[in-house]
C-alpha cells in the first residue's frame, strides 16, 4: 500500500466519522442548561436559588433557616409550603423547616398538614410524622447538615 493511498484511507475514515457524529448529534437530546440566542440577556435561575428567594422575600428573615429549607430543592415548593404553614399552622419555624424541607410540587405537605390538623388528628409532632415527604426518612440515616 503507498503512503497517498493510506492517507486518502485515513482521510474518507475520518470524514465517515464526522457525519457519524453529526448524525449522532443530531439524535441526541438538547441540555436542560442550554439557551437560545433570544435568552443570551436572561440567565437561568438554580431552583435552590429560586426557593431561598421566595422564602427571604416571603418573610424567613434567618439566612441559616432559609438555606437549610433549600437545599437541594428542585422548585420553590419548600418556600411556599413553609410560608403556608407559618402563615396558617400553628408550627414553630423549627417544625415548619422540618415539614417542608423536602416538599415537592407533586408532594404538598402543607396540605396534609393543614388538614390533618383541621380534622384533629393529634398533636403536632404526629401530624409532622405524618405529612413529612418520604424522602425525610431516608435522610435521618444519613444526615448532611449545611454549616
Amino acid at each position: 500500500m503507498t503512503p497517498a493511498h493510506s492517507r486518502y484511507r485515513f482521510v474518507r475514515t475520518l470524514a465517515g466519522l464526522g457525519g457519524l457524529t453529526a448524525w449522532l448529534l443530531t439524535l441526541a437530546p438538547t441540555s436542560g442548561l442550554a439557551q437560545d440566542d433570544d435568552d443570551d440577556d436572561e440567565e437561568a435561575v438554580a431552583p435552590q436559588v429560586a426557593c431561598y428567594t421566595a422564602a427571604s422575600q416571603g418573610g424567613l428573615t434567618d439566612d441559616y433557616a432559609a438555606t437549610q429549607l433549600c437545599r437541594g430543592a428542585r422548585s420553590s415548593a419548600p418556600a411556599k409550603c413553609f410560608l403556608r404553614v407559618q402563615d396558617q399552622g400553628s408550627l414553630t419555624q423549627a417544625q415548619a423547616l422540618q415539614l417542608c424541607q423536602f416538599a415537592t410540587a407533586e408532594d404538598d405537605p402543607a396540605s396534609c398538614y393543614l388538614q390533618a390538623r383541621g380534622k384533629s388528628f393529634g398533636d403536632d409532632a404526629r401530624l409532622l410524622q405524618l405529612c413529612q415527604p418520604p424522602v425525610t426518612e431516608f435522610l435521618r440515616y444519613c444526615p448532611v447538615p449545611v454549616q
